[in-house]
């Protein structure tokens, strides 16, 4: 039994503490609940019938929603877009708004109580903020990068402030793979590097999540086979209460698989990087936690030869990392390295002479719980930040 997998036997951040007692009444411990937190008929949204301090967030759009929403089913939400782009979710809208206090601009949506008992699949170049005065989770909030796809805010390959760097060809049958993006921590590094490339994404940011920003896409690899993309960054989703917020089932932030390398006419390539695992924010008087939730890095894609190399995996819903993409076998083939959780990514394999070098893991995003009473039983991978409401 790890600290991340039991948050409420010990607190991993010891220089922000634990909050897991409330400090005053719950709201809605008495089994009513109380003002929802929408503004006055009289009042503008965001004056003083908002609740609390919803970090990141204008004061001018801290204020609950009007209608509930439920996702029974399989929905796709853009944030670029602004709109529900594949299934069906009534109520549920999105509006663009600058971040307090600096970071990419926010989209936002306004609901009552939001239920997830399907799967919402968010994408797009805007993080995404639910303000609601209920959030439950039972299915999947899925906010990762699949592979070259990055979640919601989260940079493409090679994009983002810990873009992985690209690997280049250094003779027919001797590539350096590309590098893992990094966020919480640095990528890793691409297999055969001794020329200089192929080098990680630095690490940014800081661990309470000042600003709201997604992960970072890994490097690509040089070749002119049909190319598999590097892995793209997980998104970023701050989730907001004004009396709770219950998962019983996934939230997910992890960076995409980097694509393994290929082979074509007279030549194999390298693979490529994984990208780096988003953001997950959590502010609510109370937070219950029975299920996953989990920013991490993306494997890196494996070297050809023969064979193609094997695409990493995306950064896991769990604890365990991201494996690597398997080797493509022979004299040139190497495997790619693993996406980071608790534990740092691991560099692209090299191969013993000249070859085509995995490619590198990316690096575990960051996730703060922001709560006066944390009921943490469930797995965060990297360990949740937990700090006072």
């Amino acid at each position: 039994m790890t600290s991340s997998t039991k948050l409420s036997l010990a607190c991993a951040v010891a220089v922000v503490g634990c909050a897991f007692e409330p400090s005053g009444p719950l709201p809605g411990s008495d089994g009513a609940l109380p003002d929802d937190g929408r503004p006055a008929d009289d009042a503008p949204p965001g004056g003083d019938a908002a609740h609390e301090d919803i970090h990141h967030v204008a004061l001018a759009q801290e204020y609950v929603g009007d209608a509930d929403v439920e996702i029974a089913a399989s929905v796709t939400l853009d944030t670029s877009a602004l709109a529900v782009t594949a299934g069906s979710a009534p109520g549920l809208t999105l509006m663009q708004a600058p971040a307090e206090g600096g970071g990419p601009e926010l989209a936002i949506a306004h609901v009552r109580d939001l239920r997830i008992a399907g799967t919402l699949r968010v994408v797009g170049a805007r993080p995404l903020v639910i303000i609601a005065r209920s959030i439950t989770i039972a299915g999947e909030l899925d906010a990762g990068g699949h592979g070259g796809t990055a979640g919601p805010g989260g940079g493409g390959p090679g994009a983002g402030p810990g873009g992985g760097k690209d690997g280049q060809r250094h003779g027919t049958f001797n590539d350096t793979g590309g590098g893992g993006g990094g966020f919480a921590t640095a990528g890793a590094i691409g297999g055969n590097d001794g020329n200089g490339d192929g080098g990680p994404g630095p690490a940014y940011g800081d661990a309470m999540l000042t600003a709201l920003e997604g992960g970072s896409g890994g490097g690509s690899a040089d070749g002119d086979c049909s190319e598999a993309a590097a892995g793209a960054g997980g998104g970023a989703v701050q989730l907001y209460a004004a009396v709770a917020i219950a998962i019983a089932g996934k939230l997910n932030a992890g960076g995409g698989g980097g694509g393994g390398g290929h082979g074509c006419a007279f030549q194999y390539t390298a693979g490529r990087g994984g990208g780096s695992g988003g953001a997950l924010y959590l502010q609510a008087p109370q937070v219950v936690l029975d299920g996953t939730i989990a920013a991490n890095g993306g494997g890196g894609g494996g070297g050809a030869d023969f064979n193609d190399g094997g695409g990493g995996q995306d950064g896991a819903v769990g604890t365990t990392p991201a494996s690597g993409g398997a080797s493509g076998g022979g004299t040139y083939g190497a495997r790619g390295g693993n996406g980071g959780t608790d534990v740092a990514p691991t560099a692209g394999d090299d191969n013993d002479g000249d070859g085509n070098g995995g490619g590198g893991g990316g690096a575990a995003g960051r996730i703060v719980i922001r709560t006066r009473n944390a009921q943490l039983l469930g797995t965060s991978s990297p360990t949740a930040a937990v700090a006072p409401y």
